[in-house]
């Protein structure tokens, strides 16, 4: 179990990054949702021991993650949002380099790890391939073979599905699922639907601060009766955000189609059942509400 208690930093430049956060992620597949800029992946750096933090604590059984960078990075695989490759170099030669990087001395006993991985991760026929010529989906794969190295107990993976396609997508799901049952997963993301069907547990983070965490399903079920839908002309977007709580907007078939929050039936909107994302948007816009209101209180006074 990874418990991470008051966990602060914020930058040379002066952005605060992280903002006293508290999680505790079980084994299995935690997402961590939130918008670009919320501190996602500062807060993925700080857990693999890439920075420091400015102050709080990091936990991972029993390891003092903060202290004792070196025991977490034995027990760690981790994905980043982007990683470079070596030109030229096949999926076999550059898992072999970075299995010895890892410290699997033994000849026998790293072929068997590497040819495994590429195996699982269905690269195993591409082997030979140089990795610089992969699909995004076909590197985010090697990405995922490269951070399993080690058998580690411990899985981040920063976005891993965006620009996939939806073949590529619900085969790294699978993946996921399948190692989830053994180890604790942090899956970082701004795309709802990963976490709805992949994750038991949840958390948004927002400017650096986590502000909901929870069971998907049951932070979902908290918002049925107060979900309502209509699809309208774009020109009336404008004047229906100015009368309702609308909390997201999309377009279908060349109309828009909008959500709001309400106790009540609006009129002339149909209720619509409550999902991961009306959850996602109406938190981040409570959260930004809040923050206005605060600045407005600030100015005034």
């Amino acid at each position: 179990m990874l418990t991470i208690k008051n966990l602060s930093k914020t930058y040379d430049n002066g952005v605060k990054a992280l903002d006293n956060v508290n999680l505790v992620i079980p084994k299995g597949v935690f997402g961590l949702l939130g918008p670009n800029g919320a501190g996602k992946s500062s807060l993925m750096r700080t857990i693999a021991t890439l920075q420091d933090a400015d102050s709080g604590s990091i936990d991972f059984d029993g390891v003092d993650v903060l202290n004792d960078p070196q025991a977490l990075r034995q027990r760690l695989g981790y994905l980043p949002q982007d990683f470079g490759v070596y030109p030229r170099i096949s999926a076999y030669e550059l898992l072999d380099h970075l299995a010895i990087l890892k410290g699997l001395k033994n000849k026998a006993e790293r072929k068997e790890a590497v040819e495994g991985l590429l195996a699982q991760t269905n690269l195993y026929q591409h082997r030979k391939n140089a990795v610089s010529g992969f699909s995004g989906g076909m590197r985010q794969r090697f990405g995922i073979a490269q951070a399993l190295l080690g058998d580690p107990d411990l899985l981040i993976v920063d976005e891993p599905t965006a620009g996939l396609d939806p073949e590529e997508r619900n085969r790294f799901h699978n993946l996921l699922v399948s190692l989830g049952e053994e180890k604790a997963i942090i899956l970082s993301t701004h795309i709802v639907d990963d976490v709805s069907e992949l994750c038991p547990n949840m958390a948004v983070l927002a400017s650096g601060k986590i502000i909901l965490q929870g069971n998907p399903i049951e932070l979902t079920n908290k918002l049925n009766g107060q979900i309502w839908r209509k699809a309208i002309p774009q020109a009336e977007v404008e004047a229906i955000e100015q009368d309702f709580n609308v909390i997201s907007k999309r377009l279908f078939a060349g109309q828009t189609i909008i959500h709001v929050i309400d106790e009540n039936a609006p009129f002339g909107f149909e209720a619509a059942p409550a999902n991961l994302e009306d959850v996602y948007f109406s938190t981040l816009n409570d959260h930004r509400a809040n923050n206005q209101d605060a600045v407005t209180v600030s100015q005034v006074a």
